[in-house]
């Protein structure tokens, strides 16, 4: 890798970390995040890649305790709890994205909103149902909960594709990988 990669990545791994400072809280436990959507968005701006390679030092900074999570949380009780399930979505959803994008060419803010909202917003929220059932009372009580997500993460999604859509039609960014 070079030296340019690694200092964006660390860069990224700084905005994901941020982003969990904007949290509300839910009568579930599962804050609403802007943490998912930073990392889907990594799989665009980072590549399929780096974005993924950029999310698992994340994951791994939770793993050993350091307090990146909305209210300062880490350690690695957070993947047996309710919210465990959910880093596996955060984890695959960047290289999808970034693979949809590099498969795809999209062109329009509405391409990418679908890729983000298939691959991001709905991906991850089908990833958190297997830990979230377990400590919620039943698939049925997950799945009602996911649905609740849905229309925010749905914000999130046009949100984040606007940005990826800027951000390509400026001509002046390319992926990492591309670097």
């Amino acid at each position: 890798m070079k030296t340019k990669q690694l200092t964006v990545m660390a860069l990224y791994l700084a905005m994901i970390i941020v982003s969990g400072l904007f949290a509300i809280p839910t009568p579930m436990g599962i804050p609403i995040v802007l943490q998912n959507m930073v990392c889907a968005l990594g799989g665009a701006l980072l590549g399929k890649k780096h974005g993924t390679l950029t999310v698992l030092v994340f994951i791994l900074c939770i793993l050993i305790g350091l307090p990146v999570l909305p209210g300062g949380r880490g350690g690695a009780a957070i993947f047996a709890g309710a919210t465990g399930s959910f880093f596996i979505g955060y984890i695959l959803s960047p290289y999808f994205i970034g693979l949809a994008i590099e498969k795809c060419h999209p062109k329009t803010i509405w391409h990418y909103f679908i890729i983000f909202w298939l691959f991001g917003a709905l991906f991850i929220n089908l990833t958190g149902i297997p830990s979230l059932s377990y400590h919620s009372g039943g698939i049925a009580v997950a799945f009602k909960t996911i649905l609740g997500f849905i229309p925010g993460d749905t914000v999130k999604a046009i949100a984040v594709a606007w940005i990826t859509e800027r951000v390509f039609a400026s001509g002046k960014v390319k992926t990492l990988e591309k670097l």
